[in-house]
């Protein structure tokens, strides 16, 4: 009787041992399992109401859109000669009338200027001008002798101008015709002008080794002045369907690059992103973010900053 009962014990007990140690490797397997959740929630920050009245974020959406690799170049500002003549006088003489000053608009036929010539016995000579424009020079002054074939006046049509880029001679296999140009100016820094690629010279100059390339730009406003130095950039290449958001949403952290994701109004998750190429304050991203997600642009370094301090509280 004895026997029997004691084996029957032993039965249980074992049994009770195993039963624990089953449970005791479910529970090792089971931690791992929650890792994902908990390396998610380390790259939310969760912002405060009190927070967000004493911050100021903005959101872009990531937009699928084109980007136009730029070649960047020194340039002026010139008159287009194509559309520029000088006013001659055909005869020698003495210049006795100036009707037009500089600045002063002409229409092709008017008589801008007389010239008193003894081959003429007595008769002004009248010196027309030869195109519709704008005086933008003037060489001479009423009573003064003239030669024949000197210039008294130079016309030229301010509505379009040229910009004459210099590119340097390893670029200008790049550059072909009718590719787009952008360009700003110290007047209008703020402010870009567009253009286009209508020549490229033939020959490179031995001092600088740049090439020039003349730019068309319609100037109807009359803002844009020739002399006027230019900061140029060449549309050379032109990617479609590429995912940009702009370059100011980018924190630094160790050596990677990293945005803020708008989960909603005061959540944000952190985003390692892989980059692309780079043109005019926007970026290509090639990994990280999805189109249409709200990108934090403006205050960003907030958020990081409410991150480390989440991370020195926990230590």
């Amino acid at each position: 009787m004895n026997f029997p009962m004691k084996k029957l014990t032993t039965a249980i007990l074992l049994a009770a041992v195993l039963a624990g140690c089953g449970k005791k490797d479910e529970n090792v397997t089971a931690k791992p399992e929650a890792a994902p959740e908990a390396k998610r929630d380390e790259n939310i920050v969760t912002l405060t109401k009190e927070n967000l009245q004493h911050v100021t974020l903005k959101t872009e959406p990531a937009a699928l859109s084109s980007l136009g690799m730029t070649l960047k170049a020194a340039g002026r500002v010139s008159a287009n000669l194509n559309k520029t003549a000088k006013v001659t006088s055909t005869l020698e003489g003495r210049l006795i009338k100036l009707n037009f000053d500089l600045n002063d608009r002409v229409k092709a036929g008017e008589v801008v200027a007389l010239v008193e010539s003894p081959e003429l016995l007595g008769k002004a000579l009248e010196l027309k001008a030869p195109i519709d424009g704008v005086i933008i020079e003037r060489t001479a002054m009423a009573g003064e002798l003239v030669d024949k074939g000197k210039a008294i006046y130079t016309i030229s049509d301010p509505a379009q101008l040229w910009v004459i880029a210099e590119v340097n001679e390893r670029d200008i296999a790049a550059v072909k015709l009718g590719q787009d140009a952008v360009f700003t100016t110290l007047a209008y820094p703020d402010e870009k002008f567009h253009g286009k690629v209508v020549l490229i010279g033939n020959q490179v100059e031995a001092g600088s080794r740049t090439v020039e390339v003349r730019i068309t730009v319609d100037n109807a406003d009359g803002r844009l002045k020739p002399g006027m130095f230019a900061d140029v950039e060449i549309v050379t290449t032109m990617l479609d369907n590429v995912l940009l958001i702009p370059d100011r949403a980018l924190e630094t952290e160790g050596e990677s690059q990293i945005v803020f994701v708008a989960l909603d109004v005061n959540k944000f998750e952190k985003r390692v992103v892989k980059l692309g190429l780079e043109q005019s304050g926007r970026v290509q991203i090639l990994d990280g973010v999805k189109a249409g997600e709200n990108i934090v642009t403006d205050g960003g370094f907030i958020l990081k900053s409410e991150m480390l301090k989440g991370e020195l509280g926990e230590e």
